[in-house]
């Protein structure tokens, strides 16, 4: 393996650090909800948190496609739909960067959705080559996490909105009535 390779591979730690500073941006910032809000709303408030915060998504995003490229170099088929799956989710991260949560370029139309195929394609792409019943499990098991956290998550959101908006409406009815 060359350097290019190996750099483009070993980068990926930027990957999580600059997460971490993403995420903990939603705690610094006063009277953010991070709870009840998705961290791209970072990125309508104060001009401090709000570049640092696409800066970040940014960085993310082109170390997601330098590993999609490191990916591509070290696989061992000639077309990887796990470099494709990085590739596609980096470039998501970039225009998340690139546009706020009011532009439909937000996200690209949910190329995230990749993030839940990429450990799957890795576990099937490098089955060969790593040769561990414990990856495979593992990427199984981060792939089936995304899926639930996705469908769980909108379920809990839909809930929580219907019931707020009964809860309105009880307190309203005998207000107007």
């Amino acid at each position: 393996m060359n350097f290019f390779t190996k750099a483009s591979v070993k980068q990926v730690h930027l990957i999580w650090i600059a997460s971490i500073i993403n995420i903990g941006l939603g705690f610094v910032i006063p009277g953010f909800d991070v709870f009840a809000k998705s961290i791209s709303h970072v990125a309508l408030e104060a001009p401090v948190f709000a570049y640092t915060h696409r800066i970040a998504d940014i960085v993310i995003g082109i170390s997601m496609c330098f590993f999609a490229l490191g990916i591509q170099l070290t696989s061992p088929s000639r077309i990887s739909f796990s470099m494709a799956s990085v590739l596609l989710l980096g470039l998501s991260m970039i225009s998340a960067g690139i546009w706020t949560l009011e532009s439909p370029l937000h996200l690209l139309y949910n190329l995230s959705i990749f993030m839940i195929i990429a450990p799957l394609s890795f576990s099937l792409e490098f089955k060969n080559i790593i040769k561990s019943p414990s990856f495979e499990l593992f990427s199984a098991a981060v792939s089936f996490l995304h899926v639930f956290m996705s469908v769980f998550f909108k379920i809990v959101v839909t809930l929580c909105l219907n019931i707020k908006l009964h809860l309105l409406r009880l307190l309203l009815v005998p207000y107007l009535g």
